[in-house]
C-alpha cells in the first residue's frame, strides 16, 4: 500500500491487487450457478447467491437479509435475476411475484429489495475492489450464451500483451487497484472478445458506503 499526500489534512491511499487473484475469484463464481439444470422460462435459482458472497472476503450483506434469485431460460440463452429479501421469509414461485416492465418481465417478491442496497464491508481498501466484482457476478448470475456479458471478460494485469487493439490513450500500468482519497475508487482493466476486441477500464466510483457509480 502507497501513501501519498492527498487532499487537506488527508493522505490518499493507494493498494494494487493481483489479477490473476480476482481471475480465480470470477472464476470460483462463475461456477456456483453455471451447472445449474434449468428448464425454460422463469424459476427459482438452485444456486444460492449467497454461496457466491462467500468467496469474497471483507463483505457480507445487511443482517436480517439473505440474497435469493431466479434464473431464466430460453433455449441455450439465459439471464437472471437476484434480490434482498428478509432471511425469514418466504422465498416465493415466480407465479406469486410481481412482474417488472423489462424484456423478460423479471419476478420481484414483494418484499424485495436491490441487493446493491445490503451490500456492507469491513472499510478495507481490498473489500471494495472485492464488492466491485461481487456486484459484476450478481448481474450476471445465471446467465448463458447470448446472456454472458461480464463472463466473456479476464481481468488483465501490469503488463501489455499482444492485442490487436488501438490504445485510445496512454494507459501507465494496468495493475487493479484502490485509491481511497475523498472517495474510494476501485480501477481495473479487462480484455473481451465479445462483439470486438477490446481492453477496458473499468472505474467504480463508490459514493455512499458500498454504493457506487461506474465508467466504462
Amino acid at each position: 500500500m502507497q501513501e501519498i499526500d492527498g487532499f487537506g489534512d488527508r493522505k490518499m491511499r493507494i493498494e494494487y491487487f493481483s489479477a490473476k487473484y480476482l481471475n480465480e475469484l470470477h472464476r470460483k463464481a462463475q461456477m456456483v450457478w453455471e451447472e445449474e439444470e434449468t428448464q425454460a422460462g422463469w424459476q427459482k435459482s438452485r444456486a444460492s447467491p449467497m454461496d457466491v458472497l462467500r468467496i469474497f472476503p471483507g463483505i457480507w450483506v445487511k443482517k436480517g437479509y439473505v440474497l435469493r434469485a431466479y434464473v431464466f431460460r430460453s433455449g441455450s440463452g439465459g439471464n437472471g435475476i437476484v434480490w434482498a429479501m428478509p432471511e425469514n421469509s418466504v422465498f416465493p414461485e415466480v407465479e406469486e411475484c410481481e412482474r417488472l416492465d423489462d424484456v423478460l418481465s423479471s419476478p420481484k417478491p414483494y418484499n424485495a429489495v436491490p441487493f446493491t442496497e445490503v451490500i456492507e464491508g469491513d472499510g478495507s481498501l481490498q473489500s471494495y475492489i472485492m464488492a466491485s466484482i461481487f456486484v459484476r457476478e450478481m448481474f450476471e448470475f445465471g446467465a448463458s450464451w447470448h446472456g454472458r456479458q461480464w463472463s466473456e471478460h479476464e481481468i488483465v494485469g501490469r503488463r501489455r500483451r499482444k492485442w490487436d487493439v488501438e490504445w485510445l490513450e496512454d494507459v501507465d500500468s494496468l495493475r487493479p487497484r484502490v485509491v481511497s482519497g475523498r472517495n474510494v475508487v476501485v480501477e481495473f482493466f479487462t480484455y473481451s472478445r465479445l462483439g470486438v476486441e477490446a481492453v477496458y477500464r473499468h472505474r467504480d466510483i463508490y459514493l455512499h458506503k458500498y454504493r457506487f457509480r461506474s465508467e466504462v
